[in-house]
Parts: structure tokens; sequence; C-alpha cells
């Protein structure tokens, strides 16, 4: 099986292009929604080393982030 990935420039032809493929026996249509963080202006490689020579635990980094307590 091929697959393929298309680009729509005119937003308002979505439509057009679902419907037109969908009349298609031989193709299925699985839609994905748009990624809205690959236009995050954070830079992962900046926060590289933020836990170096910090001795903790994923349990205790957790327990201090959601707040929770020995109980």
């Amino acid at each position: 099986m091929d697959s393929l990935y298309i680009t729509i420039k005119d937003s308002t032809k979505t439509g057009f292009i679902i419907e037109l493929l969908d009349k298609l026996d031989f193709v299925e249509i699985n839609r994905k929604k748009r990624d809205k963080r690959k236009n995050s202006k954070h830079d992962i490689l900046n926060s590289a080393g933020i836990w170096k020579d910090r001795n903790i635990s994923a349990e205790e980094l957790r327990k201090e982030a959601w707040n929770i307590s020995n109980t």
C-alpha cells in the first residue's frame, strides 16, 4: 500500500478534495490534525542539561510538580 501526504494551499478547497477522494473506493482517507507545537518559539536544545548535577528521581520530580504529599 502506498501513502501520500497532500498539502492544500487554499483551505477553502479542503472539503472538495475530501469529497473527491471519498468517491474513490480504492482510497482510504486518514486525516491528521495539524500539530500546533511545530510553530513554537521554544528550542528544545536550549533545555539540554537543566537537570545536570541535580540529584532527584523521577518520582520525586513528579511529587514536586504535582504537589503530592506522602500520605
